[in-house]
Formats: structure tokens, C-alpha cells, sequence
């Protein structure tokens, strides 16, 4: 794995071939050991990997302002992501690496938030992992519900069973948002793949393994 700094983000990279489909994921900083775990996990799925860091987790991977509660609030920062990871990240990595396989976007709750959101956003990416999407996000529904996806696409959602359970009266609606999304990506033509895949346990249960099991549906 290289790591290697792009327009001041920390990208760790693996390409395995330039035809190869190409995974986009964004984690936050210093998650080297959730990485290792996930490739590990996956050493015999045959893609690239750009595995991008972030320091404001709730800033950089939030679409619009939103705030939860008097503790937890999100800035909006999801445009500028979305800015860098194409104009920056995606370009230097397709040029540098001569990388013409498909474009796969990945990511584990805000992330996965972020992930799908910048797939229907951008219009620039064949395919998306959610794993545990933070779909409970203010308007989330109300935006997908008027967006389209790609065409010729695939989308893997995942949710944990007790992930509904939050006290968090907002939280506790990721069942229903995430069943909605389902449903949405189900009935929208130009989805041509798409599962809703339920998990044991909480949200922090296992998320190497889940995001594992999204690149494994993604590639495979």
C-alpha cells in the first residue's frame, strides 16, 4: 500500500490493474487498523483501492448543515469533499495510475451518508457502498427521493439489526430511512443492482466486516 499526499489529504492507494474496478473510500484519519482488517478481509477481490482520510469527520462528509442536538451538530462541508475527490483525487489518481475501470464509491455511517449522497450528486461513480449510512440525516429522504442515480448502476446498502434502537429519537429513524432508500434505488431504472443486506448487532458492531461485504457484492 502507497500512502501518498493529494492536494493535502492522505490517500492510501493499491492498484492491482488499470482495468480493474476502482474503490473510492473515505475514512477518517489514522484508521490504518480498519483498513488492514477490511483488505485482509478481502485479499482475494480483485479491484483498486483509494482509501482517502479525513480530520472533520462531521464537516467534511456532511451534504448540507444540519444540526442533531445540542451536542452534535454537522457544517456542510460535503461539497467541498465531493469538489476535491473529483477534481482532485479521482483526476490525479485516473491519470497518474491509468486507471479506466469503474468508479465505486464506499464509506461506513457519515461516510456512507457522504457516499451516497456525492453518487447521486455527481453523477461520475457506476456504483456505491452505504454501509450503515447515517440516512437518518435532516432531509435525507426528501433528497434522494428527487434525485436519480446513475445509469447502468449498482447499490449496496447494509444496516445493522439494533441500529434502530438509538435513543436518539432522530437516530432511531435510520430503519425507516434506509428501508425507504431501498425502495427508492428499487424502483429507479437506471439502478440495474441493488440489496439491502441486515446485519447482527448496533451500529459499531463489526464495521470492517460490513464494509467487507459491500466491496465483496460491489466487485464480485
Amino acid at each position: 500500500m502507497k500512502t501518498i499526499e493529494i492536494r493535502g489529504r492522505t490517500c492510501h492507494i493499491i492498484i492491482n490493474g488499470a482495468d480493474l474496478p476502482t474503490i473510492y473510500w473515505g475514512e477518517m484519519k489514522n484508521s490504518s487498523e480498519t483498513i488492514e482488517k477490511v483488505l485482509t478481509l478481502c485479499e482475494d477481490v480483485m479491484c483498486n483501492y483509494i482509501v482517502y482520510e479525513v480530520e472533520d469527520w462531521n464537516a467534511d462528509f456532511s451534504p448540507w448543515e444540519f444540526t442533531l442536538n445540542k451536542k452534535m451538530s454537522f457544517s456542510g462541508g460535503g461539497h467541498k469533499m465531493l469538489n476535491w475527490l473529483l477534481n482532485e483525487c479521482v483526476h490525479y489518481c485516473e491519470k497518474e495510475y491509468g486507471l479506466l475501470g469503474e468508479r465505486i464509491l464506499c464509506g461506513y455511517s457519515l461516510a456512507g451518508l457522504f457516499s451516497l449522497w456525492a453518487f447521486y450528486e455527481s453523477q461520475a461513480f457506476s456504483g456505491v457502498i452505504s454501509c450503515s449510512g447515517s440516512l437518518w440525516f435532516g432531509d435525507w429522504i426528501s433528497y434522494a427521493e428527487s434525485h436519480t442515480a446513475p445509469q447502468n448502476s449498482s447499490v449496496y446498502l447494509s444496516l445493522g439489526d439494533r441500529e434502530e434502537k438509538s435513543r436518539d429519537r432522530v437516530m432511531a429513524t435510520v430503519g425507516d430511512c434506509t428501508r425507504r432508500q431501498f425502495e427508492l434505488v428499487g424502483s429507479d431504472k437506471n439502478v440495474s443492482r441493488h440489496i439491502l443486506e441486515l446485519n447482527n448487532g448496533g451500529h459499531f458492531n463489526e464495521p470492517e466486516k460490513r464494509i467487507a461485504k459491500g466491496i465483496r457484492w460491489c466487485v464480485k
